[in-house]
């Protein structure tokens, strides 16, 4: 969906070409929201609930509500909002946000910290639903254009502004997770959930950090991504119940979490070059998977 589909309430005195200022409160829907957006604005995420991933450059993040997505004019990107996901949205332009800066001895630390992206970063429900409320506003003064309907937005994009300023602040104070770790916290998760498939993504959001964080980490201590380490620790598992047990392959497949035995043994011949039957007649002594011990690791 491109992003006029998503931002309905719009500054009525905005030529086409101008991009005005626009706002939305969305409630739950049954089928996903997504845009792509090309610098122009400033753009303004707020998740009440539900989840969603942002998309910049090479890097994916995920969104768990209740969460905070800033991305300041000349960021390109995508976004995903899932369905069943409640929130609110606002696309600003340089132009309109100047005027809503605050003058004095803040305004440094302000238009600094605004012009940093915050990809996700995880608020109290209360701080979202605040700013929820006051997008809210803005979207029905977009709406109605009524007397003094330009005071009263920019009085609240003001608001917005220093909002965004004192999260940003916090996330910035936060103690960040060192990269070992990142990495011994993803090991230990992995062992715990090898066999419910999860994504990294999912990795990602139980370890609190973005998911380029944890794919560079990962890289630097195993010279190989987060995924094809999961993919490893699967074939070793799968290996061990072939090679050590009787089991019929439908029955390892189920085990490990596959939803069939075909999956099972796509997944596994894509990996090895053989099927799971051939390895278990012998065949595979040369494409054994690798050793996945991380007793090296730092």
């Amino acid at each position: 969906m491109p992003a006029s589909g998503l931002f309905v309430a719009r500054h009525r005195g905005a030529t086409a070409t101008s991009s005005p200022t626009e706002a939305r409160l969305f409630g739950v829907s049954l089928s996903p929201l997504g845009w792509t957006f090309r610098g122009g604005r400033n753009r303004l995420i707020i998740l009440l609930s539900g989840s969603g991933r942002i998309t910049i450059g090479d890097s994916e993040v995920s969104l768990a509500a209740p969460a905070i997505l800033w991305t300041p004019a000349g960021d390109r990107g995508a976004v995903t909002i899932d369905a069943g996901t409640e929130g609110a949205a606002l696309a600003i332009p340089e132009l309109e946000l100047g005027p809503a800066m605050p003058a004095g001895a803040v305004f440094a630390e302000v238009r600094n910290a605004l012009s940093q992206p915050i990809l996700g970063a995880r608020i109290s429900a209360a701080d979202a639903r605040r700013l929820c409320t006051t997008i809210g506003t803005i979207e029905e003064e977009l709406k109605e254009n009524g007397p003094g309907a330009q005071e009263v937005i920019r009085h609240h994009l003001a608001l917005l502004v220093i909002a965004i300023w004192r999260l940003a602040n916090i996330e910035t104070r936060q103690p960040k997770p060192s990269p070992r770790i990142i990495v011994r916290g993803f090991v230990h998760l992995m062992e715990l959930h090898i066999r419910d498939h999860w994504t990294v993504g999912d990795y990602a959001a139980a370890l609190d950090v973005p998911a380029d964080r944890l794919n560079t980490a990962i890289r630097r201590a195993a010279g190989r991504t987060p995924q094809d380490l999961i993919h490893a620790r699967i074939m070793t598992e799968a290996a061990t119940l072939l090679d050590g047990s009787t089991l019929q392959i439908g029955q390892i497949a189920t085990i490990l979490g596959f939803k069939d035995a075909a999956y099972f043994s796509r997944f596994f011949k894509r990996l090895s070059g053989i099927s799971p039957r051939a390895h278990r007649e012998g065949a595979s002594n040369r494409n054994r998977p690798r050793d996945t011990s991380f007793a090296a690791w730092p």
